[in-house]
């Protein structure tokens, strides 16, 4: 949630606390009803908020900058397509995409004023990359690909490149020496204006990338056939480092500000869940560390069911030692206002189950 705060002091008056963004709250999908729904909730699970019903299902859920609105993916017709509604009203969507076009996947830019998303176009081979206003005007499409489908875009926090998995047929190995094929995923890049794409992984299956910082992306791996998926990071230049413990599930990261943690979807037996990874040592996630990891379960009604595919809501809190107002002086000063503007932002995980 974008956060605007004023505040004004006289001269002389006591010292007052920095503030800092931090999570109050999170969305996400649940499968308790039947079908697939998107609900709000307190950090601590409480205060559900339903989102979205009905007998289609709606995923993908990405908060606006501002915390006021929010994207989804809805099948209502049949056709995945990108809905968008107001937090304050969500029982009035607006379809920002239409059929014969498929779209899903939308994502906000850190600045509110673009989304991205993956959709076909009729006669193309593949799914293709999309920017467009927020209100879904002036699509223009960024990648171009004949032999390889695209998805889960997500802006880099300065809007000036976008992440993106493009999968595309392959072979490699599974278990005991054996050769799978199948469709093998990485994690790409692009400038906003179509140039410059690159792979930054090798896969076999890396999805869901989502920026930690200006130069790095996480993103999980997994292998063919594996029964275990890790969060990675990738630098722009290709470093990949592990930040998530091993022989677990993990899917869909999603950090937060501080760059020291992030959410994540989690495979537990027969159930998706949504935890929240951290180092023990309480270091930065995009730093080296050799420590071990902590990871606390969001919790959520046991009659939502499944859940997964997160997305953090914000606010200010105050943090840190007081910061110290000048000393009295002769004259009186006029009030002084200072405005913050945090902008936060925020798949396909075995695609029949998450999103």
């Amino acid at each position: 949630m974008a956060t605007v705060g004023v505040v004004f002091a006289l001269a002389g008056s006591s010292a007052v606390a920095a503030t800092s963004v931090v999570a109050t709250g999170f969305v996400a999908v649940t499968s308790g009803s039947g079908s697939l729904q998107i609900s709000s909730f307190n950090l601590d699970g409480s205060g559900e908020r339903r989102l979205t019903t009905g007998p289609a299902n709606h995923r993908y859920p990405s908060v606006s900058p501002d915390g006021a609105q929010l994207l989804y993916t809805g099948d209502e017709g049949g056709v995945e397509e990108i809905y968008k509604v107001q937090l304050s009203d969500p029982a009035v969507p607006v379809r920002l995409t239409s059929p014969p076009l498929a779209a899903n996947s939308a994502n906000w830019s850190h600045d509110g004023t673009s989304i991205v998303y993956s959709a076909l176009v009729p006669g193309s081979p593949a799914y293709q990359i999309f920017i467009a206003n927020p209100d879904g005007t002036d699509a223009r499409q960024l990648t171009h690909t004949t032999d390889s489908g695209n998805a889960q875009p997500a802006f880099s926090p300065d809007g000036t490149r976008v992440a993106y998995i493009n999968g595309r047929e392959a072979t490699g190995s599974g278990p005991n020496g054996s050769t799978v094929s199948g469709i093998a995923n990485q994690i790409w890049v692009v400038a906003t204006d179509g140039s410059g794409a690159q792979a930054l992984t090798s896969g076999p299956l890396d999805a869901y990338p989502a920026w930690l910082d200006a130069t790095t992306i996480l993103f999980a791996r997994s292998g063919f056939l594996s029964q275990s998926s890790q969060v990675m990071s990738v630098t722009l230049d290709g470093r990949v480092h592990v930040v998530s413990p091993q022989d677990q599930y993990f899917v869909e990261p999603r950090p937060l500000p501080d760059g020291r943690s992030y959410g994540a979807t989690m495979e537990n037996g027969t159930e998706l869940h949504l935890v929240r990874v951290s180092r023990m040592d309480h270091s930065l996630l995009a730093s080296p560390s050799t420590g071990g990891f902590v990871i606390d379960r969001l919790p959520i009604p046991a009659a939502d069911g499944s859940s997964f595919t997160m997305a953090w809501t914000f606010g200010l809190s105050p943090s840190g030692p007081p910061a110290a107002r000048a000393p009295n002086v002769v004259f009186a000063l006029a009030a002084v206002g200072v405005a913050i503007l945090f902008v936060v932002g925020g798949a396909w995980f075995r695609s029949s189950r998450a999103g």
